[in-house]
């Protein structure tokens, strides 16, 4: 029988005794957004929530059901896109923080592998402890994945690759293997002759960030042949081993907070 890791499955009592064996909790985020012709729109929560299942099976957490609505950015032009402005995503994310904090969650995770999600997901985590004291982490597994293995053990293997390999396997990781397609039929693929990023907007990319758009489906995930999600499934195993010491770590500094308190002083100002 599957593990109950879901706050939604669980009863108020359950949910109760969560907080009181201090469980952490991890609230997935991503938007529904296009990836390539292949992928399913739901890609990037799919994967933060799949990390958040497998994270808490391994440290008795909670996870939350994922918070879908996000800015998405370079992908709200193609049609599926639901984008949200960044403010609204940043106080909806405080309001679930601010409200998991009250209740007596105190080791609180948002996970997320949507690139855009570094903006409105550093605003909610650092304004909360600025303004409330409430010290949530953000946490992105996408660079905790091994890549010199997989580069040796996969010879197409590239942020395409990685990218539906992991939504693919978080799929099955949520009973979601209708979302597959049928791997067989998938090929290797790249932008057709002139349908590459602008010109201009990657010379300015080499200095900085700017808003753009996508204007050709394979300019976000082209396809690759050979997405092995068996491999995935071990992927998401390996990964969330080597994050996992990231709850201990704010066990320690959750108790660090509180036995070094500080003093607000008026205007969003704290001290020592």
């Amino acid at each position: 029988m599957r593990k109950k890791v879901f706050l939604d499955e669980m009863t108020w009592r359950e949910a109760k005794d969560a907080i009181e064996r201090g469980a952490p909790v991890f609230l997935p985020t991503g938007p529904v957004e296009g990836h390539g012709p292949h992928v399913p729109l739901g890609c990037d929560y799919y994967i933060a929530t799949a990390f958040s299942v497998v994270m808490a099976q391994k440290c008795g957490g909670v996870v939350l059901p994922p918070l879908t609505y996000n800015f998405s950015g370079a992908t709200s032009t193609f049609r599926g896109a639901v984008s949200v402005p960044i403010d609204v995503q940043v106080q909806m994310l405080k309001a679930i923080i601010r409200a998991l904090w009250r209740q007596g969650f105190k080791y609180i995770f948002v996970v997320s592998v949507h690139g855009p999600n570094g903006i409105p997901i550093g605003n909610a985590v650092r304004s909360l402890f600025e303004d409330e004291n409430i010290p949530a982490v953000y946490l992105n597994p996408w660079g905790f994945v091994e890549e010199e293995r997989l580069k040796r053990d996969v010879p197409n293997y590239d942020d395409n690759y990685k990218e539906a390999m992991l939504a693919y396997a978080a799929a099955k990781i949520l009973g979601k293997e209708s979302a597959i397609p049928d791997l067989g039929e998938l090929k290797d693929e790249e932008p057709p002759e002139g349908c590459e990023l602008a010109e201009p907007l990657r010379k300015v990319q080499r200095y900085g960030m700017v808003g753009y758009h996508y204007t050709h489906e394979f300019q976000h995930i082209s396809p690759r042949a050979g997405i092995d999600v068996e491999l995935g499934l071990k992927v998401y195993e390996e990964t969330a081993e080597r994050m996992l010491p990231v709850v201990d770590a704010l066990r320690e500094y959750v108790r660090w907070i509180e036995e070094h308190p500080r003093e607000y002083i008026g205007g969003g100002r704290w001290r020592w």
